[in-house]
């Protein structure tokens, strides 16, 4: 999808150009949904219920939430607020009702307690959505796998929790590259990579800081409804990102009238044309919603009629969940990112060639992509193999937990890779020739890839087999990086190996065998100097013949 009919929100998404906003789908799987927030409301009302007093404030309360269920008579009939509320016949049925009321329920009021009462007593909301024992999902810690590729720098959520933040985290370590921002003041703080706007409150926030933080968590009817009023800084920066990039909606229905009014606003400042490249507007979803497409008809009021309308939803939509998207997106900005790479390190490649080596590699994107399920556990191991891998690359070493364990082909942007002079220089061109050359060999059935053992140090970057049985492969983009896998013990003489060098093969220099010889015959440790094949023709059949003897697969 995102090589065809979705391709232009994909190379946008490559160069930095969509906001994403972010929605509770993005976490589904890890906290409560709006049908358990409702559950939970209902079941701690009655509970809570002194079943002696006959206007007693809790019952009050539960039956304002039950009201705004709808039950018909007979629901009312069969409701016992003598009993738990998870044993009523109806129990399913109206807090499925309540998802599409969660603020109106979330606004019935508590005699003695404060208005937010729900929010912060009955639902726990601080202790629930921070909960430290909770691991992001496939969703956060892709989105923070593209944070730090400099490709989702502005992040609007209406989320709470702060699973994107702990992602980055596990990804990058101690590096600064989120910039969370929750109160007011903090607009004013230094922008980083990424920018995240938790523009209905933190949870974590709150739970550090309750006296600062409580009352910006957004959740009742009249605070979503006066958020604009309220909220003098935060909603104007968020029109104006609106205006000024393309919006990507992940998880998110829109149905809070404050977003809706953010994008109203937004069009009455400086609307966007349609049709817009890339589309101005993109809604992760299997199909869209009543708020999506009234959002649709504000932002598109002027075009939005019989004649676009069908277009522009089909335009709208990219019809895939945030899940598989992101993994999705995640593969091709890496694969866009490595194509711009083989251009900028060999300038003068025939068209030809160069698309020859496109094709390479994305047919080693297709066949990682081809193995993977967007899911946590795999996208973590994808994140780990590819941290290693670049790791290795740049330094000769295996990433470490204050670096994180993710390492970015390049911290900027598509659009902006040509404008850094370190580039060309910096051995990574050479690997993304390299790569391409062995999605390439793959593809012509001249020797199979499996994955490295990331238990094991020294395992290589991948695992490359032929003719001549299996060989490690390394990739290093220095001498001082290709002499450090040896120093480190992560390759040894009598190693099964191949290490293809970016540059010059440096001197042969001591390494450190740790087992008997294996297989006698061919050699067990080749090298190949990219730098040197590349200068000898860029040719492509006869740069991967050439690569070829060097690998002696």
């Amino acid at each position: 999808m995102l090589d065809g009919p979705k391709r232009e929100i994909a190379e946008g998404v490559a160069n930095d150009e969509y906001v994403f906003w972010l929605g509770s789908g993005i976490s589904r799987e890890r906290m409560p949904d709006l049908r358990d927030v409702a559950k939970r409301v209902l079941v701690t009302l009655q509970a809570r219920i002194n079943q002696s007093d006959p206007s007693c404030r809790f019952k009050q309360a539960l039956e304002g939430v039950v009201t705004l269920a709808n039950p018909s008579p007979d629901e009312w009939g069969r409701i016992a607020f003598d009993q738990p509320a998870d044993s009523w016949p109806d129990y399913e049925a109206l807090a499925a009702r309540l998802v599409g009321n969660y603020a109106r329920m979330l606004d019935v009021p508590v005699d003695g307690e404060e208005a937010d009462y729900l929010l912060w007593d009955v639902l726990d909301a601080a202790n629930v959505y921070a909960n430290p024992t909770i691991e992001p999902d496939a969703e956060h810690l892709c989105l923070a796998a593209l944070a730090i590729e400099g490709v989702a720098s502005e992040l609007p959520t209406a989320n709470w929790d702060n699973l994107i933040e702990r992602a980055v985290e596990r990804l990058a370590g101690a590096q600064p590259v989120l910039r969370v921002v929750v109160a007011p003041n903090e607009i004013r703080w230094n922008r980083l990579r990424a920018n995240l706007y938790k523009f209905h409150g933190c949870a974590r926030a709150a739970q550090i800081d309750a006296a600062q933080f409580r009352g910006l968590m957004v959740a009742r009817q009249n605070q979503i409804n006066g958020w604009s009023a309220r909220n003098p800084v935060m909603a104007p920066f968020l029109t104006g990102l609106i205006t000024r990039r393309p919006t990507l909606m992940l998880g998110l229905s829109a149905q809070d009238s404050n977003i809706q009014n953010l994008f109203a606003e937004a069009q009455a400042a400086m609307a966007w044309p349609w049709p817009s490249h890339p589309p101005a507007y993109a809604f992760s979803e299997n199909a869209l919603g009543i708020d999506q497409r009234g959002l649709l008809q504000n932002v598109y009021h002027l075009h939005y009629g019989p004649a676009n309308r069908s277009a522009m939803e089909s335009e709208a939509l990219v019809q895939a969940y945030a899940k598989p998207l992101l993994l999705a997106l995640l593969l091709f900005v890496v694969t866009a990112k490595l194509k711009r790479l083989v251009e900028i390190g060999s300038p003068d490649l025939a068209t030809a060639d160069r698309n020859k080596l496109h094709d390479g590699l994305e047919h080693a994107r297709n066949l990682v992509a081809d193995g993977l399920n967007p899911n946590a556990a795999e996208v973590g191991d994808l994140i780990l193999q590819w941290g290693r891998a670049m790791s290795m690359l740049r330094g000769g070493r295996l990433p470490d937990v204050a670096s994180g364990i993710y390492a970015p082909v390049t911290t900027e942007p598509l659009h902006r890779m040509p404008a850094d002079p370190s580039l060309a220089d910096s051995g990574v061109c050479q690997f993304a020739a390299a790569a391409a050359l062995i999605g390439l060999g793959i593809d012509r059935g001249h020797w199979t890839a499996t994955p490295a053992d990331t238990t094991n140090p020294a395992s290589g970057a991948l695992v490359l087999t032929g003719r001549s049985g299996p060989a490690k492969v390394y990739f290093a983009a220095t001498a001082q990086a290709a002499i450090r896998l040896g120093t480190n013990g992560l390759v040894a003489d009598n190693d099964d190996v191949v290490i293809i060098h970016s540059h010059e093969t440096p001197p042969a220099m001591q390494r450190y065998p740790r087992r008997a010889p294996g297989r006698v015959g061919l050699a067990s440790f080749r090298e190949a100097s990219m730098e040197e094949l590349l200068s000898a023709g860029t040719e492509v059949e006869d740069l991967l013949g050439r690569f070829r003897s060097k690998v002696a697969l």
